[in-house]
């Protein structure tokens, strides 16, 4: 097969051009707006992935436990408590509200929701800054309603 020369397609150098300030403009908005900082991601995203692991080999080891001892009470009543503690860890640093979920109320503290809005969350990050983080109490528009 005979490789095609550029004089072939004759927009070939337009196009390079092209694609070249198209990179340089990607690039410029990069440094611009580098994203979240190491420590913001390891808090938002990883840390996530490394709890549930660690939860699995929690409930694993109470599970390996109470087999050996032989107790189907203490593996029912241990695991029911750890998974309840993990789920409450879980909600108080990664819980996120819907965002279009209007507020029609002021927050109560229950026993399945201890907090509003997960620690390690961006809605966090918003209450911080002073913005309300509930579509409902706003003007805007709610999505649903062009579906």
């Amino acid at each position: 097969m005979a490789t095609e020369s550029p004089e072939t397609f004759g927009d070939d150098d337009r196009f390079d051009e092209t694609l070249q300030d198209r990179v340089v403009a990607e690039k410029a908005r990069a440094l611009e707006e580098p994203g979240p900082s190491w420590r913001t991601w390891a808090l938002h995203s990883l840390l996530r992935w490394y709890y549930m692991l660690g939860i699995l080999i929690a409930d694993v080891q109470i599970v390996v436990y109470w087999y050996e001892v032989g107790s189907v009470v203490g593996l029912v009543l241990s695991l029911a408590a750890a998974l309840y503690l993990e789920f409450l860890l879980y909600r108080i640093l990664w819980y996120r509200p819907r965002p279009d979920a209007p507020r029609l109320h002021q927050f109560h503290r229950t026993w399945f929701r201890p907090v509003e809005y997960g620690r390690w969350t961006t809605e966090a990050q918003l209450v911080a800054a002073g913005v309300d983080i509930y579509r409902g109490t706003t003007d805007e528009p709610n999505p649903r309603e062009f579906l």
